[in-house]
């Protein structure tokens, strides 16, 4: 029996002549099977040829179904980006999107830990889970169930809908996705103890929330979104993300674009694991750091998390992809370092601070000012580089203290607090914080009144400027502070400081070591750094501030070094970056 007499799609296999099936899988839909299968083939478990036509009609009905639900798959995942606006969610819609939500956080969180984490991960997530249920339970307790109605909301967002119901509605809905976060986590915690659960089980095989709510729109046209779409849908998911944030993933994101393409892989949602372990290699074979590389791995995993999220492609191939570990050794040479007492003395010591020598960029009177600034607050060079003349204020109880606050553009005014103040700030400086807890509030240390700081902001007032730094401007990446940084690259290797390690984040370096040795409270020390408090997501998450008065208790136990800076005066001539 010749192979022209069998059956499409079939051909025959070892000595007995078994015959086998074999379709190739359309490429559309090569994103929804496993890396590499191009084909499905299974055995008809026969060398009869009329059996064999039996049984392959069966399979390529089987075959042509399970084609037709993949399909189903895709449109459902592109209808999911237009929103549909609900009026109305009755009781059993509500739970199947809490289901389907709690579906997907098992998931992650199984993927998660089929990673791997190591003991302090473990720990930490551990901690978060049960601070977190804590929690959810008092909200649940108390009939609060409206403090997560946000969550329900951009959650039935990112599924295709919009919710617009009424507070009744709104009311009880929440309450049934209120109990459904408490039985997740409470699923969570049975993990971190040992035990197993099934997502699909535990969630009885939830189903997509406009399958629920607005099946009308499964029949969409599929489409495969483009570099571009992809990117946007991440760079969209944070209101007013930063620049330099949006450049420094673009970066890897475009680089991982211009690889596969070599490879004829033109759209996103075509890239396999295997493709992002090949592009890892070419990083490692270019010469990137490992660092570099990692950071890379990780901004193309977060894009990928966004774009499956929003249900834009249906699998993150870069969720598994492993970088590369750096020695020990390699990580204590490549560290920063604080500055130390001869460093300062160094530094204050020169031009700038004894002679009022400036920069001749624009950075001015931040030549003087940031590095003082960093030493005796530990702020972020960007933090201080925004100030303006109202963020120092004066408490009848705490003394003088810095108000670190967002401080957005004026299309942006009417989502914060406005006030006059606020409004005289030109646009040149504003800006918004790293994250919520970046806002906060640190006391002044008398060293910088001693050097003149009030009598610099007058000086300010006098030239009727709001801003502390007037001179700054924007960098391509958006950073006020771009210059003086690079101008303090400059400048610390002919005071003498040639260490590559120590950097001007390293002052910020330099004030967490004197909180250290101060014994300040973690949580202050945390606070006055920018950073959580450890007091638990919820808290953490919003950036709440310590009492200020006993900021400023634990403040004034500091032990600043003495440094040998002139309190200020205006500058007086320029500096010479000659070696």
């Amino acid at each position: 029996m010749t192979s022209a007499t069998l059956p499409e799609h079939t051909f025959r296999r070892g000595a007995l002549g078994t015959i086998y099936f074999r379709r190739r899988i359309p490429i559309e839909l090569l994103p929804t099977y496993p890396e590499n299968q191009t084909h499905i083939v299974c055995s008809l478990h026969t060398s009869d040829l009329r059996e064999a036509k039996i049984r392959r009609n069966v399979e390529a009905s089987r075959v042509d179904a399970e084609f037709q639900a993949k399909r189903n798959q895709l449109t459902l995942t592109m209808a999911s980006q237009n929103t549909k606006r609900i009026y109305r969610l009755p009781p059993e819609q509500a739970q199947e999107i809490a289901a389907f939500w709690s579906q997907q956080v098992l998931l992650g969180d199984e993927q998660r830990r089929k990673d791997g984490m190591d003991d302090e991960e473990f720990d930490e997530i551990n901690i978060q889970l049960e601070e977190t249920l804590a929690s959810l339970r008092r909200m649940l307790a108390q009939g609060n169930s409206m403090n997560v109605m946000p969550v329900l909301q951009s959650f039935s967002s990112m599924c295709g809908l919009e919710l617009a119901i009424k507070e009744e509605n709104a009311q009880h809905s929440a309450y049934i996705f209120l109990r459904t976060m408490v039985k997740t986590l409470e699923l969570q915690l049975e993990r971190q103890r040992g035990q197993i659960v099934d997502a699909d089980e535990a969630t009885a095989k939830a189903r997509h929330p406009l399958l629920v709510a607005a099946p009308e729109r499964a029949g969409q046209d599929v489409q495969q979104p483009s570099w571009e779409l992809v990117f946007d849908a991440w760079r969209e998911h944070v209101e007013a993300r930063p620049k330099s944030t949006t450049i420094a993933s673009q970066t890897p994101w475009r680089s991982l674009c211009k690889s596969v393409k070599a490879k004829g892989i033109n759209l996103p949602g075509e890239v396999t694991a295997r493709h992002m372990t090949e592009f890892v290699q070419q990083m490692r074979d270019a010469g990137l750091a490992v660092k570099t590389i990692n950071e890379r791995i990780s901004k193309i995993r977060a894009i990928y998390r966004i774009a499956v999220g929003k249900h834009l492609l249906t699998h993150n191939p870069a969720a598994q992809t492993i970088g590369f570990k750096e020695s020990s050794v390699n990580k204590r040479r490549k560290r920063r370092l604080s500055l130390d007492e001869n460093d300062l003395t160094m530094l204050f010591g020169s031009g700038i601070f004894t002679q009022h020598l400036r920069s001749r960029g624009q950075s001015a009177e931040a030549s003087y000012w940031i590095p003082l600034l960093m030493l005796y607050t530990g702020a972020r060079p960007e933090e201080i580089a925004g100030l303006a003349i109202s963020d120092i204020r004066h408490d009848n109880n705490s003394g003088w203290h810095f108000n670190i606050i967002d401080r957005p553009c004026k299309e942006d005014m009417d989502l914060f607090e406005t006030n006059t103040r606020e409004k005289a700030i030109p646009d040149s400086h504003r800006r918004t914080l790293k994250n919520a807890p970046s806002t906060r509030k640190i006391p002044v240390a008398q060293q910088l009144i001693d050097l003149g700081l009030l009598r610099y902001i007058e000086w300010r007032k006098e030239r009727h400027e709001s801003v502390l730094f007037p001179e700054l401007t924007k960098d391509w990446h958006g950073k006020l502070s771009g210059a003086f940084s690079k101008f303090f690259g400059r400048y610390k290797k002919t005071v003498g400081i040639k260490d590559p390690r120590k950097v001007l984040y390293s002052l910020r370096h330099t004030m967490k070591d004197l909180l250290e040795l101060a014994e300040c409270p973690r949580p202050y020390l945390r606070r006055v750094l920018g950073h959580t408090i450890g007091d638990g997501a919820i808290t953490d998450n919003y950036g709440s501030d310590l009492p200020l008065s006993l900021m400023a208790e634990h403040f004034a136990v500091i032990r600043f070094p003495a440094i040998p800076a002139e309190p200020w005066q205006p500058g007086k001539g320029y500096i010479s970056l000659k070696m």
